[in-house]
């Protein structure tokens, strides 16, 4: 079975079942298995948005073993 017939199958799961499909993807992605996360990028929010014009957005790119 492929993992597009798998997904494809999911929506036609009991709860019971989709805990017992959960439980199991638990069991195989071991906590030491990172599973790579999409980048995200905080940003403060304004108290008082209509005074955005008087910000100046500044991306800085850290190297990759920069401290924070």
């Amino acid at each position: 079975m492929s993992a597009d017939e798998i997904i494809a199958e999911l929506p036609h799961l009991t709860a019971e079942e989709l805990a017992q499909v959960q439980a199991k993807l638990r069991e195989l992605v071991a906590p030491s298995r990172e599973i790579a996360r999409a980048s995200r990028i905080n940003s403060p929010r304004l108290a008082h948005p209509e005074q955005s014009e008087d910000f100046i957005k500044q991306v800085l790119e850290l190297a990759p073993d920069a401290k924070l």
